[in-house]
Parts: structure tokens; C-alpha cells; sequence
């Protein structure tokens, strides 16, 4: 950024009061070249910056924390150099055209795939949470996280923490200087602020006010994300089978991505578990949740109820996928009072013009978190390049006639307790403790076991393979 004396910016203050949209931009440019406005990344240690692209697309969710600039540095899973636009663009045909990203959505759909893709857990984006593709800066902190002090490590991230919003509120100050009528940008971060509003158009005071209360901070993702491709190998087979017995587009099991990683033990604040976050009421409308059982936490028959949910979603909301997906979060009592309001079906149209305390952040962001991580998985391989994932799971299903001891399952299907649990893990620790399958439980066991545990049981055979898990 460049270093101005007292003088000059007397002189400049006074230069940009009368300036309008197109003059301010032209003189901004003469401080700082930015091809696509990108934010500085700075390293308080070394003084050092760099330039973080910016997606110049569409808006985004909401979630408040705090951030600032150190460096990307030491990053040990850099990604391959990759065509971002060309992905985004979906430029091998990967993908549905059910499911290609619209144009008034792609500046937001290209702010969340920086996150997936770009962005580890150590940089925090202070952006616009209206618009987030307007990024204000990104921060690095692991010059914190990863010192030796403090010692322990929740010491450095509450300092972390407190660096971000040291960062954040100096940046709603700088919006609210902007604000004032007639302000030119005097310091080096009224000058990065301006420079990243410019995009929005208007005058510099009426949107640097709007965006005064509307500063957010969002952590990168990258780290989770490939965390959870490794994980998806082992069930993503399976998820497609069983969204296409029921006639479902098979990229519709990318939605854990944003839900959980596919994190089987993720649990909100709300009471959502398992892979889907299903809550606990709609989750019983398509699946068993009681005490004993919470097919919540099976990520297959988690899938099997999903599949259901969307199905109903899609054919009550005008067999949109957009906004199907969107009702995913918002639920369809939700977007159809957006449709009302708005006038129309169209989602790009509902999260530019709705506003609604319950369509918040996470609502209106959540389709495009969704296009974010479907065109990131399905291009991985240039992203990330070669990842270790997990084998494909092979599982069947029977279903338990009546009250069965565990430990015999276990030893006749050759899995040990652990293996058994992972591949069922929705049986409560009361069941485990004890030691007993109930009657009626759709046992998963390894497909090669199947035969010699159905004599075990001595029923007859009612296996579904794992993409049909209604037998």
C-alpha cells in the first residue's frame, strides 16, 4: 500500500470530497492496481504483504467472528494450480446442467468455493455479509496458532481471536469515517475499504454506512473440506445408488459437504446430527429417532431419508432444485413466504430483494455454498491433486426379527466391535452397553458376511444392498 505524507493527504481529502462513483475509482487506482480488487494479506511480523484474490460474483451467509492479515504461510497442502473460472464454469461437463451456477450467483458461489478451496482454518475473510464477495481483508493468524506462546492452545486462539476483532473493529470504524458526507479515504485501510465497495456502485457514503453494519468474518474451510472428501469415498457410492432408485439426481450427496463434512458425529447447538443435520423432528417423519435407535448417525440410512425430504421439497416448491435445496435450511413454509414477497421463483431474485429475520445468512447462502462444493468435489483431483481416501463401504442390510446378541453378529460376520460400530452407528451407548440389537433394527453388516448371519438369525432373507435401504 502506499505511503502518503501529511501533506498529500490534505490534498487528496480534499480532491475526493466532490468526487463521484467513476472518478473516485479512477483515483483510487492510482494508489493501488487491482485487477479483480484483492485484499491484502498482511504479516505483522515481517511487515510483508500479499494479494488475495477476491471473487467478483455474488453474495453470501452469515456467521459474526473476528479477523486479520498476517500472511498465508507454510501452508502444507497448497492446492495444484487450477482454472478457477473454468471449474466454476464447469468446463468439462461434470456436472448437471440442473446444476450449473447462474450467472447472478456466481460472485457469491465464487466467494464460498474460495473458501472450500483456498482458505485453511488459520485465515479469517472479513467481508460484506450482504454482499461477501466483497471482501474487506484476509487475515492469517497461524503466526499465533502455531507460536510456542501462550503454551496452550485455547490461550492462542482466544488471542487469535481478540487480533480479528481488534482487525474487524478498526474496519467499521474506517466504513463509518467513509460514511460521512463528503469524506474522501485519508489512511492506507480507508483507501482498501473504498477500493473494495467499488464494485456495488453508488456513492462511497451511503454504501460504506450500509456496510458499517454489515461487517462479518468468515473462516477458511480448506482443511475440512478435504477432510471430509476422504471421508465421502467410503459412502458416496452407495448415496448415489440410493438417490437414484428414487429417481434423485445423484449431486444431491454433496450436501453433506456443507452440513458436515461428513462428519457422522457432527452435532449443532440446535439438536441436528449426523452427516444430513437432520433435526429431530423431521428426521422421525423419515426415519427411526428414539432412545435406542437414531438412524440420524447412519450416513446410508440418513441418505435414505434425505432422498425422501428432497423429493417432497422439490414437488411442493415448483419442482425447483434451487429452491428445494434452499428449503433444506429454511424449510418450505420459509421459501414459500419468499416467493410471496418477492413475486417470484427465481432464488437469485428472493435473496437479492427478501429480507427476513429468519432468512438470514445461512438461507440465503446455502444454495451457493451447496454449487460451491459440488463443483469443488467434482473437480478435486485439479484442486487438491492426489488425497488418501478412505475405501468404499459394502454393506447389506437385514432386518434384526427379534432381540439378538451383539457379540454373536460380531463374531460370525468377522468384524470386531469397533468395525461393527462404525458401519452401525446408529445404536445408543445403552444398546452398546448391554450388548443387544432390538428387534426390528436394519442391520448393517459387510456384504461378504451376509449369508452366514442370516442363518445366524434364521429368518428369511430381507437384505437390501446398501442403495435400496427400504426392505
Amino acid at each position: 500500500m502506499l505511503k502518503m505524507t501529511g501533506l498529500t493527504c490534505l490534498s487528496l481529502a480534499t480532491a475526493f470530497a466532490a468526487l463521484s462513483s467513476e472518478d473516485l475509482k479512477r483515483s483510487l487506482e492510482s494508489f493501488q492496481s487491482m485487477e479483480t480488487h484483492p485484499a491484502t494479506v498482511l504479516n505483522p511480523e515481517t511487515e510483508t504483504s500479499e494479494e488475495g484474490f477476491i471473487a467478483s460474483l455474488a453474495p453470501s451467509r452469515l456467521i459474526e467472528e473476528t479477523l486479520t492479515p498476517p500472511p498465508l504461510r507454510n501452508f502444507e497442502n497448497e492446492p495444484v494450480t487450477f482454472d478457477r473460472e473454468g471449474i466454476l464454469s464447469d468446463r468439462d461437463a461434470r456436472i448437471s446442467e440442473l446444476f450449473h451456477v447462474p450467472l447472478d450467483l456466481r460472485d457469491r458461489v465464487g466467494f464460498w468455493f474460495d473458501i472450500y478451496t483456498k482458505h485453511d482454518s488459520n485465515r479469517r475473510i472479513i467481508h460484506h455479509a450482504v454482499y461477501p464477495w466483497i471482501v474487506f481483508k484476509v487475515i492469517d493468524v497461524s503466526f499465533i496458532i502455531n507460536s510456542d506462546q501462550p503454551s496452550r492452545r485455547w490461550m492462542r486462539n482466544e488471542k487469535a481471536d481478540k487480533y480479528v476483532k481488534a482487525e474487524t473493529e478498526a474496519i467499521r470504524v474506517a466504513l463509518r469515517q467513509l460514511s460521512k458526507k463528503g469524506r474522501a479515504p485519508q489512511t492506507d485501510l480507508e483507501k482498501q475499504v473504498a477500493q473494495a465497495l467499488l464494485p456495488l456502485g453508488g456513492t462511497l457514503s451511503a454504501q460504506a454506512r450500509r456496510a458499517s453494519k454489515e461487517v462479518r468474518v468468515q473462516t477458511g474451510q480448506k482443511e475440512h473440506f478435504t477432510e471430509g472428501l476422504r471421508i465421502s469415498q467410503r459412502y458416496m457410492g452407495p448415496m448415489e445408488q440410493i438417490l437414484e432408485s428414487h429417481r434423485l439426481p445423484t449431486e444431491l450427496s454433496r450436501i453433506p459437504f456443507v452440513e458436515s463434512s461428513f462428519n457422522k458425529q457432527a452435532t449443532s447447538k440446535v439438536g441436528a446430527s449426523g452427516i444430513w443435520q437432520f433435526m429431530g423432528n423431521t428426521g422421525r417423519k423419515f426415519m427411526r429417532v428414539d432412545d435406542l435407535i437414531d438412524e440420524r448417525r447412519s450416513p446410508l440410512k440418513a441418505t435414505e431419508g434425505a432422498a425422501r425430504l428432497l423429493k417432497e421439497n422439490h414437488m411442493i416448491l415448483h419442482r425447483s432444485w434451487p429452491l428445494a435445496i434452499t428449503a433444506w435450511n429454511h424449510g418450505p413454509p420459509g421459501v414459500r413466504r419468499a416467493i410471496r414477497a418477492t413475486g417470484s421463483k427465481d432464488l437469485p431474485v428472493i435473496v437479492s430483494k427478501y429480507r427476513s429475520k429468519s432468512f438470514d445468512f445461512a438461507s440465503s447462502n446455502f444454495y451457493s455454498e451447496f454449487l460451491a462444493a459440488l463443483h469443488a468435489e467434482k473437480y478435486s483431483a485439479e484442486i487438491f491433486g492426489s488425497l488418501i481416501r478412505e475405501d468404499e463401504i459394502s454393506v447389506s442390510i437385514i432386518k434384526v426379527p427379534r432381540r439378538t446378541q451383539m457379540a454373536r453378529i460380531i463374531e460370525i460376520s468377522g468384524l470386531s466391535m469397533e468395525e461393527f460400530l462404525r458401519i452401525n452407528p446408529d445404536l445408543s451407548s445403552s444398546l452398546r452397553k448391554r450388548g443387544v440389537i432390538p428387534a426390528g433394527f436394519r442391520l448393517h453388516i459387510p456384504s461378504d458376511s451376509k449369508e452366514a448371519v442370516e442363518k445366524l438369525l434364521v429368518l428369511r432373507p430381507a437384505i437390501a444392498r446398501a442403495g435400496n435401504l427400504e426392505n
